[in-house]
């Protein structure tokens, strides 16, 4: 009888496999795109988060997920909604923030939103809060999630 362990390992294995034909065939090194690949365990939990993440919660202004950040400080929402990006910053400590903010999406920075003088910037990697054009807060992101 196969563990649990044993099967995973050849899901991987196949994976792997067709990882490397796919490489062959687009010309990029099966041994780099191998290398990126990493086993995660599948849960019913996991499964049911990932479910919910199409869909911005109400006090976002609801509409459709387009990214999820999470600083040590914010937890924000950029949403998409009749053609239309919204960003909501919660702060962790308060509860409290920027509720459905017009955002925009700016190529090679991330999700622009502004609010008279301040600006927020967010992306993968961090978070920064200007004020009339100064940075007066930087936070890096510690968990991202795109939507769908």
């Amino acid at each position: 009888m196969n563990s649990f362990y044993q099967i995973q390992n050849k899901s991987l294995s196949l994976i792997l496999a067709a990882t490397s034909l796919l490489a062959g065939i687009v010309g990029i090194s099966s041994s780099a795109s191998a290398a990126q690949l990493e086993s995660a365990p599948v849960s019913a939990v996991n499964n049911q988060i990932i479910a919910k993440t199409s869909v911005c919660p109400r006090y976002a202004g609801g509409g459709r997920l387009e990214a999820y950040f999470e600083t040590s400080n914010f937890y924000i929402h950029i949403c998409s909604k009749n053609g239309n990006l919204f960003y909501t910053g919660i702060s962790k400590s308060t509860g409290k923030g920027i509720r459905a903010l017009r955002a925009y999406s700016e190529e090679g920075t991330g999700y622009v939103a502004t609010n008279n003088n301040y600006e927020y910037v967010v992306n993968g990697a961090g978070l920064e809060i200007l004020k009339n054009g100064r940075v007066i807060q930087t936070d890096r992101v510690i968990k991202y999630v795109s939507g769908y």
